[in-house]
C-alpha cells in the first residue's frame, strides 16, 4: 500500500494469508494472548475468538483461572497458561496480543512487561498502551516499529500521549485525528491504529492509511478486543504491523456489517444491533468472500 492510501478490498485480497498444502498449525502462526482479568474475563474470550476466527494456527492464552475457564468453554482448542508460569518463560508464539481487558492485575501486567521486552511482534491494546508508550519512549525498543501495532481509541490515545508528557484533550484529537496518531507513532517508534468510525493507521515517518467508514452498529462493547485478536493472527502470519492493522480493520468492519445486515459498501445503520461475538462469528465468511487476486 502506498503513502496516504485508502484501504480497499483489493489491498486485503493481495495481503491476506492463505494456508498452503504443506502448512501445519505452527507455520500458519501461533498467537499468544494476554487479555482479560478477574474483573473483565470476557475480554479474553473475545480476543482469543478474534484470533481463532481470523485463521491463526494456534492460540495460546495467558491469564487468571476464571478467564481460562471461560476461554476453554468457548474455544476449547485454545492452549492455556497461568500468568505466574509465563512471566519466567513466555510460551512460544510468532506474535502476541496484549492488554485487552487487563485491569489492575499484577500477574497479567508482569507478563505484558515480558512480552514488550521480548522483541516478538505484538498488538498492544487498552490496558497495555500506556506502559508500551512509556517503554518505547524511554528507548526500550527491541521490537522494530513495523512489528508493534498499538490500537487505541480516542480516549486511550489521549492517555497514551499523556503518559509520555504530551498533554492533549479528546477535543484536540477529534480536531486532528491523523496528526495525533502520527505523533504517537513518531514518539514511540511504533505503528498506531486509531479506532473510530473511520479507522486510521499511522506509521513512523508520516504514512497514514485510512479505512472506509464502518457501520455504526460496530460501536459496541468488546468489538475492539475482537479486532486486536484478528490483528494478532495477521502479525503471527508474517504481515508487518501496518498491513496487519489495515487488513484486520477492513475485515472487522465487513464482519460487523454482515452481522448487522447493513450495507458493507455504504453503511447506514439501517441493519440491527450486534454484539462483539457476532462480529467474531462473521469473520470466516468475510474471509471466504474475498475475491481472488
Amino acid at each position: 500500500m502506498v503513502m496516504g492510501a485508502s484501504v480497499d478490498e483489493d489491498d486485503v485480497v493481495a495481503l491476506w494469508p492463505r494456508p498452503l498444502a504443506e502448512d501445519d498449525k505452527y507455520s500458519r502462526g501461533v498467537v499468544g494472548v494476554v487479555a482479560g482479568s478477574d474483573a473483565y474475563p470476557g475480554a479474553a474470550v473475545l480476543c482469543v475468538s478474534g484470533a481463532a476466527r481470523a485463521g491463526a494456527g494456534m492460540v495460546r492464552y495467558v491469564g487468571p483461572r476464571r478467564a481460562q475457564d471461560l476461554v476453554l468453554a468457548t474455544r476449547p482448542e485454545t492452549v492455556v497458561h497461568a500468568d505466574a508460569d509465563a512471566v519466567d518463560r513466555l510460551p512460544r508464539a510468532q506474535a502476541w496480543t496484549v492488554g485487552s481487558g487487563v485491569a489492575d492485575d499484577a500477574g497479567q501486567e508482569a507478563v505484558i512487561g515480558a512480552v514488550l521486552a521480548s522483541g516478538v511482534p505484538c498488538v498492544v491494546d487498552a490496558g497495555a498502551l500506556e506502559d508500551c508508550a512509556r517503554a518505547r519512549h524511554s528507548g526500550s525498543r527491541r521490537t522494530p516499529p513495523d512489528r508493534v501495532l498499538m490500537t487505541p481509541h480516542e480516549g486511550e490515545l489521549v492517555r497514551a500521549l499523556g503518559a509520555i508528557r504530551h498533554d492533549v484533550t479528546a477535543a484536540d484529537v477529534r480536531h486532528d485525528r491523523a496528526g495525533h496518531a502520527r505523533l504517537l507513532a513518531e514518539i514511540t517508534r511504533a505503528t498506531v491504529l486509531l479506532k473510530g468510525s473511520r479507522t486510521l493507521i499511522a506509521s513512523p515517518g508520516g504514512s497514514v492509511r485510512e479505512l472506509p467508514v464502518a457501520t455504526p452498529w460496530l460501536a459496541t462493547a468488546g468489538a475492539g478486543d475482537v479486532l486486536a485478536g484478528i490483528a494478532g493472527a495477521l502479525l503471527a502470519s508474517g504481515l508487518d504491523a501496518a498491513d496487519a492493522g489495515a487488513c484486520a480493520a477492513w475485515v472487522h468492519a465487513r464482519a460487523a456489517a454482515a452481522a448487522a445486515g447493513d450495507d458493507p459498501l455504504a453503511p447506514t445503520g439501517r441493519g440491527g444491533p450486534i454484539t462483539a461475538m457476532d462480529v467474531a462469528a462473521a469473520v470466516p465468511e468475510v474471509i471466504r468472500s474475498l475475491r481472488e487476486p
